[in-house]
Order: structure tokens, then C-alpha cells, then sequence
């Protein structure tokens, strides 16, 4: 009997010591994990960042200067509106059959502000139109000639719209096909007139009479 109770007494220490060291065993294997986790790490950082050329023009005409934007949406917004090229209001000065051959001249002056390589076209965003009279033939009546110091881009009558192709890409002062150029320098530039002409019906087309012609010039930069 007493051997029995000797046993059932041995028995629960044993019991604790083996759960004692069970959890002593667990809890070092911890913290030797966790301080493992802590300790062996090692670290390097590069931080990058890509800068992109920049691309730009600014078109001045009448004396005044707009600069380019991204989308055609941007256009002519309140503080970077384009000036008229040619602008001849109603009233005493407007054309008529005793004005000269030539009815209107104005200038505008695009000049490339970016530092990436590039080309122009020339275009209308819209067809040109005839107000107040819907058909009216003023625009038709008139030629409608874009040139610069040594090239005639465009030559037709006003009512035709100036689509954006091969045909009327525009050179920069130098006579090369991309922007910059090689003279005046870094930044190329060109300057060209816009003409307005009589065209052989519009002396005699009572239709033109009152009427005004609207058009737009559109100047696309493209990165080469």
C-alpha cells in the first residue's frame, strides 16, 4: 500500500516537471525565433524616377501669344486664347467689289518652346462657314493662300477645308523637315501669311453680299 501511495505521489511531480520544461523549451524556441526574425535582416534602397522631354509651341499673331495645349478641348480657354489672323469686321471697312485683289494679309508666327524633336501640319479643326446666310458662296468666293518665306503651303478657295496630311506639313526657317532646326537655332521658328484673294466670281456674286466667312487655322505638333 505504501509503495502504491509513494508512486501516486511521484507520479504529478514528474508530470509538472516534464510540462515545466516542455514550456521553458517552447518559450526559449521562441524568443530565439522572434530575435532570429529581428536580428538577421539587411537592406538596400535604390529609388529611381524617368524624366520626359518636353514638347511645346507658342503661335503669336496680331501681337499677341498663345501657347500650346494637350487636347484640342484646351483650346482657346479663358488666359490663352489665339489671336485672329485676319479679322475684317462689317461696317465701311469690310470688302467689296471695289476693294483690291487682295482683301486681307496677316501673319502668325509659331515657334517651338520644347526641346524634343519635331513636325507640323497645318489644318482647320472645322469646315468654313458662311453666316448669316446658310450656302452662301463668300467663302468660295475668296482664295485662301498659307505660305512662309520660300514654300506655298495652301492655295484654295476659302470654302475648302485644310485637312491635316503629307501635303501640308510644314518646315521650319531652315527648310528641314523636323523642329528644331538648324537656324535661327535651338528653338525653331517660322512665320507665315495668311492671304485672303479675290476669286473670279466674287465681284459679280451678289449672294456675298452682308455675309461673313469663318475659318480656323489649326497648328498640330507632333513629336518625331
Amino acid at each position: 500500500m505504501d509503495r502504491r501511495r509513494q508512486g501516486r505521489r511521484r507520479r504529478p511531480r514528474r508530470m509538472l516537471r516534464v510540462a515545466l520544461a516542455l514550456g521553458a523549451t517552447i518559450a526559449a524556441t521562441a524568443a530565439v525565433g522572434y530575435g532570429g526574425l529581428a536580428a538577421w535582416q539587411a537592406y538596400t534602397d535604390n529609388p529611381n524616377s524617368v524624366a520626359a522631354q518636353s514638347l511645346g509651341h507658342t503661335n503669336t499673331a496680331s501681337g499677341l501669344t498663345c501657347t500650346s495645349v494637350t487636347s484640342t478641348a484646351q483650346l482657346n480657354q479663358s488666359g490663352n486664347t489665339c489671336s485672329d489672323v485676319i479679322s475684317i469686321g462689317q461696317g465701311s471697312g469690310a470688302v467689296s467689289p471695289s476693294s483690291p485683289s487682295t482683301l486681307a494679309t496677316g501673319t502668325v508666327a509659331i515657334a517651338s518652346t520644347g526641346l524634343l524633336p519635331s513636325t507640323f501640319e497645318l489644318s482647320m479643326l472645322n469646315p468654313p462657314a458662311v453666316s448669316p446666310t446658310p450656302g452662301g458662296n463668300l467663302c468660295a468666293d475668296m482664295i485662301l493662300t498659307v505660305s512662309d518665306a520660300t514654300t506655298t503651303y495652301w492655295s484654295q478657295p476659302a470654302s475648302t477645308q485644310i485637312v491635316a496630311s503629307s501635303n501640308v506639313g510644314l518646315d521650319d526657317s531652315a527648310g528641314a523637315a523636323t523642329w528644331p532646326g538648324t537656324s535661327p537655332g535651338p528653338a525653331g521658328h517660322n512665320t507665315f501669311t495668311v492671304t485672303l484673294t479675290k476669286g473670279p466670281n466674287f465681284n459679280t456674286d451678289s449672294q456675298d453680299e452682308g455675309n461673313v466667312c469663318s475659318f480656323d487655322l489649326l497648328f498640330t505638333q507632333q513629336s518625331a
